[in-house]
């Protein structure tokens, strides 16, 4: 028996191509139930081994969490080492360790930190709950010392021979312990320059302040230090202690501008003097800080620095050190930075031939930088 074909009429090949057009764009039930947004399923209620953070990605991220302070939560991922997180960007966060929780107002809570819902519950023999927006600075609590400090370590070298011969190194450490409730911080800068055998720069500053925290934005400052010693401005040492208080102008999780002020003794040692003069001053002085930092990318940062000392003028008149710098992540805990640094002093001491030391002091500084 033979079959009849019958042949395709236009009417029948526009269906076939309608057909094989709906075939070809609708999705199988599969391939709908993939494009929806996959989130990963949240830790243990609260974790035994790692601190975990959720983002709003619905990412979350393993860890320790180091410091939250100044509207940003640093973070040491297994995965991608130490990252800064605005703290209004947690969705939620379970840590393993003990935490210190410090609010705006009221007192201190220390336990285990559990964040929803922009609530910050703090588990320890009794639960505290503050909002989210509330929570001034968290430190790790109980466990270590080492938990409260953080730092960076800074420096560069050149070494020139032939026609030249010429060594240039600087050095720059910065070290601070931090808690809920008071600062400590400490500051080296070293610079030594040395042209055809003969030294042309040989200085050194270490600076140290105490800060205890009144409110969110007051802060005081018990003890401020400072030891200076240049040989090409003719100071063989320097030393300053005073006090004072300050206030943060700007808080916020990119910018931070704080100022701070108050009385302060000074004296210097000279490296020569005239015949018939002292080879010390000391005075009471007036002293003032100024510091202002942005976060311009998350890889970039830049600071403004100003420190002013106002004395008699034995002991130098007014003196400043200005400094404005920036810094460019370069992998993990690893950047480059350079900074500016204007020394000023208005008042100069003679040396024993009667003449006087420039007044300004500028350097230009680039190097790598670790920061833990």
């Amino acid at each position: 028996m033979q079959r009849e074909f019958r042949a395709l009429g236009p009417r029948d090949v526009l269906l076939t191509i309608a057909a094989l057009a709906l075939a070809w764009t609708a999705p199988p039930a599969f391939a709908q139930e993939g494009a929806k947004a996959w989130t990963p399923p949240p830790p243990a209620e609260m974790p035994d081994k790692f601190d975990w953070v959720q983002v709003p990605s619905g990412e979350w991220l393993g860890g320790e969490v180091k410091v939250m302070y100044e509207g940003k939560l640093e973070f040491d991922s297994d995965e991608v080492g130490i990252i800064k997180i605005d703290w209004e960007d947690i969705v939620e966060m379970r840590s393993a360790r003990v935490l210190e929780v410090r609010p705006e107002i009221g007192e201190s809570a220390t336990g285990k930190v559990f964040i929803k819902d922009q609530k910050v519950s703090i588990i320890g023999d009794t639960t505290v709950v503050f909002d989210q927006g509330e929570v001034l600075a968290m430190t790790a609590g109980i466990p270590r010392e080492r938990n409260f400090w953080s730092g960076e370590v800074s420096g560069s070298a050149n070494y020139q021979s032939g026609n030249t011969d010429k060594e240039t190194f600087n050095a720059r450490m910065f070290a601070q312990r931090r808690t809920v409730e008071q600062a400590m911080i400490f500051e080296y800068i070293g610079n030594y320059d040395e042209t055809e055998n003969t030294e042309t720069e040989n200085n050194h500053r270490l600076t140290g302040d105490w800060a205890r925290y009144i409110t969110n934005r007051w802060f005081w400052t018990p003890v401020t230090a400072e030891y200076f010693k240049d040989k090409f401005q003719n100071i063989e040492h320097r030393t300053t202690l005073g006090t004072g208080i300050g206030y943060e102008i700007i808080d916020t999780s990119e910018t931070t501008w704080r100022v701070s002020g108050g009385p302060a003794y000074t004296k210097t040692w000279f490296e020569e003097v005239p015949a018939g003069e002292s080879d010390s001053e000391d005075s009471f002085a007036l002293q003032g800080k100024t510091r202002l930092d942005h976060e311009l990318t998350d890889d970039i940062d830049v600071w403004w620095d100003y420190r002013l000392l106002w004395a008699n003028e034995d002991t130098g008149g007014y003196t400043h050190r200005m400094e404005l710098g920036t810094s460019y992540e370069i992998i993990g805990d690893l950047d480059i930075r350079l900074s500016w640094i204007w020394d000023y002093i208005s008042e100069p001491a003679e040396i024993d031939d009667g003449e006087k030391p420039d007044e300004s002091d500028t350097q230009l500084l680039i190097g790598i930088g670790y920061s833990f």
